[in-house]
């Protein structure tokens, strides 16, 4: 590892910050606290004291923060003082449920608060499940249960009518078409609660986000205040930021790794996505690394998760390569070292990877690892900007009129709809949506409300991913290796996709469309392939048009068209061929927000392909920067010609069906998307354009063409109209 590309920079150790809470602990509590020999930090005794007083609150602290115990000890104080009282935790990831019930059947047994915490999800067997909802006081489980659950809301009865508190932890995890499905599934929580004449107190457990308090809001549907002052001690970590030449992330990461794992260091790499965590574990493995490595990601079947997981805590697992599956707070032991392999598309998950190393009071290395893409490369240029970069705010959709839609069928399945009563869940919106509902057929109007009549259930057709909730599964021979979502199936499953599995090549032979199967068969080639697609865009309305000063960003609804139409075939990182392929096209229709450009923008006709080109690719890969969203999340399309605007037109869209606020929020904030656009570009020292600046990883049509000297003319043409020229220095991204 080359260290003049190395920029370092080290944070020492903080003593810890102690505080006794206002609000009396009961003798159970204190004697807890004692025998543990434990002292509240001050952020731990403030969230005690505001859930005594029945406030909702969101805990902002760092990871390995003690964020835990500020939320169960209120709550076990709470279920203490009121015998028939439940509450009910939430987890991102059955990985860190299975974490945390050991927690908490401890510290039940040493309060002899006969709660009986026990975990109700897919995974519990049917024999127990009457017995836990009639018995356990604490329940936990995840999203997904929870949706599930509330369709047996008889059942759940007097759960439900004694439920006190509702706790979300890793919150932050819970945004995008993700956390849009959540804020509105918490809604039919509380109005199902409401039935029972319960009013459940909420407490959120997060990472750092920007306006946290507002996001709580907009998440739960009740005002919340943030705690963010954090008391804990902190370890002394080195943080690095590692720019390599000569060769891409992936080799870089692996030649890292591998020299730390045999230097003694256990080393968890967080990669950008499920195939760079294949491709990097098996470089790492061809550097004959002393010590035991692996993948982790979403999609391997149960058992290899816990395996995985068990062998990097108990210290056997010498390195494992993870996508973000990793992240939250399941506890994988005290890590040496960390390495974040390209930005993870927000400061809060650079925050959370770095988070996993340097427990239990270690000294901690983490590094970060820019790949050649434009955000990573400018963090590389300009380091301090990666240091004092602001938290972003997170994006909810709660008016997504199809994720919207979804819901509201299955709350009139729940309970009879009354608009009167339940608009204050759903919005106003809500009353047209079932009007629309009802000349479907889906809903009928009855003296009791609205109710369900469809012949589907509607729990099962609202998926929390997407709007299509269809799973694929790859099989090889009899096997099934692991399963894929509609999206992924069609962007990595296509025929002659090479699939990596814990270190094997895979390609696929054929698809099943009726039953959601992708066969598989192995593969010894070394090579990687990546689809080939073009979209089309078409505007179907224009809702609003924003100025800043001279520059005009029109708003509204569009239909994307999307196509693959083959396949480039990859070797060590390069091209070597390409494949054609006939599939048929993927429509959907979301909210855009689109740029028309005239002749004062100062391009030659033949330079306006790969300008317009060059511009979309970069205006999307800085929205990520403002905009707490992955690149993954938007989309783009550019357009010397387009016939809805009979003129030069970028357009940046969400992708998916329906629009969750990305492009909504790109509109507001423009011109800094545009100066910081421009910043990337002008700040590249390539001459004709490179991953770093103007390419895109993503870019369906081979990055061609592009225009770096063109993109540059058009950004600064928009950085002028906006009037708000901004000079970007290290100590100020996000003016």
């Amino acid at each position: 590892m080359d260290e003049k590309n190395m920029y370092v920079k080290c944070e020492e150790a903080r003593i810890p910050e102690y505080c006794m809470p206002v609000c009396p602990l009961s003798t159970k509590i204190s004697d807890y606290l004692a025998g543990k020999n434990i002292r509240l930090y001050t952020h731990q005794a403030k969230a005690f004291d505001l859930v005594s007083r029945g406030k909702n609150v969101i805990i902002t602290t760092p990871t390995a923060s003690g964020k835990t115990l500020a939320y169960s000890l209120p709550v076990m104080e709470k279920l203490m003082q009121i015998p028939n009282a439940t509450a009910l935790f939430i987890y991102p990831t059955k990985a860190l449920t299975r974490d945390q019930l050991i927690f908490f059947t401890e510290i039940d047994s040493a309060l002899h608060a006969r709660t009986k915490p026990a975990i109700y999800d897919g995974d519990t067997q049917q024999e127990l499940r009457p017995k836990i909802r009639a018995n356990s006081r604490i329940i936990l489980t995840n999203m997904y249960e929870l949706h599930q659950i509330l369709a047996w809301r008889a059942k759940w009865g007097d759960f439900w009518a004694n439920l006190s508190v509702i706790v979300i932890d890793e919150a932050h995890r819970y945004r995008g078409v993700f956390g849009s499905n959540t804020a509105l599934l918490l809604r039919r929580l509380r109005r199902v609660c409401n039935f029972y004449d319960a009013e459940p107190q909420f407490i959120l457990s997060s990472a750092t986000l920007g306006d946290a308090g507002s996001f709580a809001e907009t998440l739960t549907g009740m005002p919340s205040v943030e705690i963010s002052n954090d008391g804990s001690p902190r370890a002394k970590r080195t943080f690095r930021i590692y720019a390599p030449e000569n060769k891409s992330s992936i080799s870089a990461a692996a030649e890292l790794v591998r020299s730390q794992i045999n230097a003694g260091m256990q080393t968890l790499c967080f990669t950008r996505s499920r195939n760079a965590a294949e491709i990097t574990a098996i470089r790492c493995r061809e550097e004959k690394t002393l010590g035991k490595i692996a993948s982790y990601r979403g999609g391997y079947r149960p058992g290899e998760r816990k395996e995985i997981e068990s062998a990097l805590k108990t210290g056997n697992m010498a390195g494992v390569f993870s996508t973000n599956a990793l992240e939250v707070g399941i506890d994988v032991g005290g890590l040496d070292s960390v390495v974040i392999s390209g930005f993870p598309g927000s400061m809060i998950s650079v925050l959370q990877q770095a988070g996993r190393a340097g427990r239990n009071g270690r000294d901690a290395v983490i590094t970060f690892v820019a790949g050649q893409n434009p955000i990573d490369q400018f963090y590389a240029r300009n380091p301090e900007a990666f240091f004092n970069a602001p938290r972003e705010q997170a994006i909810l959709g709660t008016e997504n009129p199809y994720i919207l839609s979804s819901h509201l069928l299955c709350a009139a399945a729940e309970l009879p709809y009354k608009p009167e009563r339940d608009r204050k869940y759903f919005g106003d919106i809500a009353t047209e949506i079932i009007s629309d509902l009802k000349n479907k057929h889906l809903v009928a109007s009855t003296s009791k409300g609205f109710v369900y009549c469809g012949v589907e259930n509607p729990t099962q057709t609202t998926p929390f991913f997407g709007i299509n909730g269809k799973t694929w599964s790859v099989i090889f021979g009899r096997t099934t290796l692991e399963t894929m979502d509609e999206s992924q199936a069609y962007l990595e499953a296509y025929p002659g996709a090479i699939i990596f599995h814990q270190g094997e090549r895979y390609r696929v032979e054929k698809t099943d469309p009726e039953h959601n199967i992708i066969r598989v068969v192995k593969s010894s080639d070394t090579y990687q392939t990546r689809p080939i697609s073009t979209t089309e865009i078409t505007i179907n309305s224009r809702e609003k048009t924003t100025r800043h000063n001279n520059l005009l960003v029109n708003y509204g609804e569009v239909t994307v068209s999307s196509q693959i139409l083959g396949y480039s075939v990859i070797e060590y990182d390069q091209i070597i061929a390409a494949n054609e392929l006939t599939l048929p096209p993927r429509e959907f229709t979301t909210k855009a927000c689109w740029i028309i450009f005239d002749e004062e923008c100062g391009i030659a006709p033949e330079k306006l392909p790969g300008s317009l080109h060059g511009a979309e690719h970069v205006l999307i890969s800085a929205m990520p920067h403002y905009v707490l969203c992955d690149r993954s999340d938007i989309g783009g399309v550019s357009t010397p010609y387009h016939c809805d605007t009979v003129s030069p037109t970028i357009f940046i869209y969400d992708g998916v069906a329906g629009g969750i606020g990305l492009a909504e929020k790109a509109v507001e904030l423009f011109p800094e998307i545009v100066c910081f656009a421009r910043e990337i570009v002008s700040g590249c020292t390539c001459e004709n354009g490179c991953p770093s600046c103007i390419h895109s990883p993503k870019c369906g049509n081979n990055n061609q063409p592009l225009d770096k000297l063109g993109t540059l003319t058009l950004l600064s043409y928009l950085e002028r109209e906006s009037g708000k020229p901004l000079s970007i220095n290290n100590s100020d991204v996000n003016s």
